[in-house]
């Protein structure tokens, strides 16, 4: 008895110090914290705020973090990659200094063109509101940078940190609501300061933050980010431009609806993320990738499975904190709870084909990924209310898996 009580013990502990396991138990919890304060966040701007000031928070943050995906420039993948085989010193500046700028840029020519691609925007040409607006960007992609370098180290707890100083933006909401719906807006952005400053004094104990830009990893780089690009920004856009769709086919209130109740739903699609990056993150080092793909995948449905339990039976009462009128969504977020199990076949079939850089696949993937959700929300919604982005969310999932299907018996990989 006592010799079994300390096999199980021993494995135990071993387990803890698995990287894989460490990793993901801190990128778990760090989704799980964003999930929660995001909850938090939001369930109390829905009290302070209207339904369509919060409306229009969603949109703005939807559009600010649009411009965040297009500006990756692909480079978010590539730091994890080659962060541990190059010098992780101009790995990490030059990521910086290329995703920053980059999304500057994205943002500067947003706001100049905010009359065209979003005329209900017009007030961002405020100089105030377009600085805030920029600096919100900026801080955003640095923020990126930091959390892909804390994840690459194999050290995701700083990330936790990170996540955790991010929270400071529940506070200021009580502060900001003079300003209307962009006093939602502005508390993200002050979170975002608070959490560069002491983040940037960590990082500075690992890497030298010194804004030299390296070519030559450029020019390595660019061989994996160009096509990851393409691919990052397929996914990325598709479920960027679903709150810009429903609020143009149903209005802000039906906006504000559907955001509460996929950001409490969403809490169940991150921890197939969470692991699908571990696991890549392992895949990366070397580790045998048929025993972590394994573990991985029992480890995601091991939470999905009491995780969706839960919702089922309390996601209405969890809604209705936000105020009774987000009820309404409560069989929207029992659909995006279902999507999950589909969606964690897709997520970690991604991390395989970046590790054997089979990134043309992904492309074609996320294509349909893209093209499937997109059109089926459009669709979907017009018929069935914001339960439509659900019915899409599902089908879409189960497209991208049936294709995942086709190559992995074409390449004899089942």
């Amino acid at each position: 008895m006592t010799l079994a009580v300390g096999n199980y013990y021993g494995k135990l502990k071993r387990g803890l110090y698995d990287p894989f396991y460490k990793n993901s138990f801190f990128m778990v919890i760090n989704k799980g914290l964003g999930v929660v304060s995001g909850f938090v966040f939001w369930a109390l701007a829905a009290r302070f705020y209207t339904v369509n000031e919060v409306g229009n928070a969603v949109v703005l943050i939807s559009a600010a973090s649009l411009i965040i995906a297009f500006s990756m420039m692909g480079f978010d993948i590539s730091l994890v990659r080659f962060f541990h085989h190059y010098d992780k010193n101009k790995v990490f500046n030059t990521s910086l200094v290329v995703m920053v700028f980059t999304a500057f840029i994205m943002g500067v020519a947003y706001v100049l063109a905010v009359n065209y691609v979003a005329p209900d925007q017009v007030w961002l040409q405020s100089p105030l509101y377009a600085l805030i607006f920029l600096v919100y960007i900026v801080l955003s992609a640095i923020g990126l940078v930091n959390s892909q370098t804390f994840i690459a180290m194999r050290d995701a707890k700083y990330t936790f940190f990170q996540n955790v100083l991010y929270c400071s933006k529940i506070p200021f909401l009580f502060f900001l609501t003079f300003m209307g719906f962009f006093g939602i807006f502005s508390a993200n952005v002050i979170s975002y300061i608070v959490a560069f400053i002491f983040v940037l004094l960590i990082l500075n104990k690992f890497v030298k933050v010194d804004l030299r830009v390296d070519l030559e990893y450029i020019k390595k780089a660019f061989r994996t980010s160009s096509r990851n690009y393409i691919a990052s920004i397929l996914y990325n856009a598709a479920f960027l431009t679903v709150p810009l769709i429903i609020s143009t086919r149903l209005g802000e209130a039906d906006a504000a609806i559907y955001y509460m109740a996929f950001t409490v739903g969403n809490f169940l699609l991150q921890i197939p993320i969470s692991l699908s990056t571990s696991f890549f993150v392992e895949g990366v080092y070397g580790e045998n990738l048929k025993k972590n793909f394994i573990k991985a995948a029992l480890s995601v449905y091991s939470i999905l499975i009491p995780g969706a339990i839960f919702f089922f039976l309390f996601g209405s009462f969890i809604l209705g904190l936000f105020g009774p009128l987000y009820v309404a969504g409560t069989n929207l977020l029992y659909l995006v709870v279902l999507s999950s199990f589909l969606y964690t076949f897709y997520s970690l079939f991604i991390p395989v084909l970046n590790i054997r850089m089979n990134v043309n696949t992904i492309i074609l993937l996320n294509a349909i990924l893209f093209l499937a959700l997109l059109g089926l929300t459009w669709q979907l919604t017009a018929i069935c209310g914001i339960e439509g982005f659900g019915y899409a969310l599902v089908l879409t999932f189960l497209l991208v898996d049936l294709a995942i299907l086709f190559f992995a018996r074409r390449w004899k990989w089942v």
